[in-house]
């Protein structure tokens, strides 16, 4: 535990992508086979090109943005650190954009139909396009 607290930080701008995919591949991996899909992305930087669908600003720790996949109740989840606040508000709507972020895996469950839309969750987001 204590190596872990104390492990560096990945810095996202400064590392190169482990993978370059759309939106909608990198959900429908995540969708297929999510075990599979841990062991390759979970804790690497890649990049993700998508629609925007929404910025959600609300946890204003953690701003985020969902890119759309091609699935009516899948998306992909960026969250970016505050000081991104200002270019995520400049942002148009269906705007077509490339996110290079942390990969954490998918929420949701299937079991519970309260929660029907899955994200795959990027962090520590930054706008590359």
């Amino acid at each position: 535990a204590y190596r872990m607290y104390n492990k560096p930080h990945t810095n996202v701008t400064e590392s190169d992508a482990y993978e370059d995919l759309s939106a909608a591949q990198l959900f429908d991996m995540f969708d297929k086979n999510e075990d599979s899909a841990m062991t390759i992305f979970s804790d690497q930087v890649i990049q993700v090109s998508g629609t925007l669908l929404a910025k959600d600003f609300s946890n204003e720790l953690e701003p985020q943005i969902l890119l759309k996949t091609d699935k009516e109740s899948g998306f992909i989840r960026c969250g970016f650190k505050p000081d991104e606040l200002q270019i995520l508000e400049q942002l148009k709507d269906s705007s077509n954009i490339k996110v290079k972020g942390i990969c954490k895996g998918i929420n949701g469950d299937d079991e519970l139909t309260l929660l029907e839309d899955k994200d795959v969750i990027l962090s520590s987001s930054i706008i590359i396009e």
